[in-house]
């Protein structure tokens, strides 16, 4: 009994270790963004910060309530220093913040809602494709 218990933990921490390097290597291959459609930061990307970003009280150009770690997304300018590094969505501190488990880093905060998947995604798409001012 004892035997077949100690490889029935053997073969247990093996499948987790085969699990977890199957997981490891699926995440270090970069996905081909060039193989989607292109993103549209004019059509697409600043509707949604837009929306969701850029109402008083959040990074609201111009506002003078901001508190020091807050500033305007209105304009493409404005996004891209908000810790985007081009082809990169998961370097980049604007996916960061969109997908974060954190209440006191997501963002949009609280009260507002989260952005949907279809957005965090196109975002994160766009990201991939260099961030393009399209």
């Amino acid at each position: 009994m004892r035997c077949k218990l100690n490889s029935t933990k053997k073969l247990l921490i093996l499948f987790f270790i085969t699990a977890i390097s199957l997981f490891i290597v699926s995440c270090k291959s970069k996905p081909n963004f060039n193989s989607l459609r292109e993103v549209s930061y004019s059509k697409e990307i600043a509707p949604i910060v837009s929306a969701n970003c850029t109402f008083s009280g959040c990074h609201e150009s111009g506002n003078s309530h901001h508190h020091d770690d807050e500033f305007g997304l209105n304009t493409y300018s404005d996004l891209t220093r908000a810790g985007i590094d081009p082809g990169y969505p998961e370097k980049s501190e604007l996916y960061a913040t969109l997908v974060s488990l954190n209440d006191n880093k997501v963002m949009p905060r609280k009260p507002y809602n989260r952005l949907s998947d279809t957005q965090i995604q196109l975002i994160y798409v766009w990201i991939g494709q260099g961030a393009k001012n399209n």
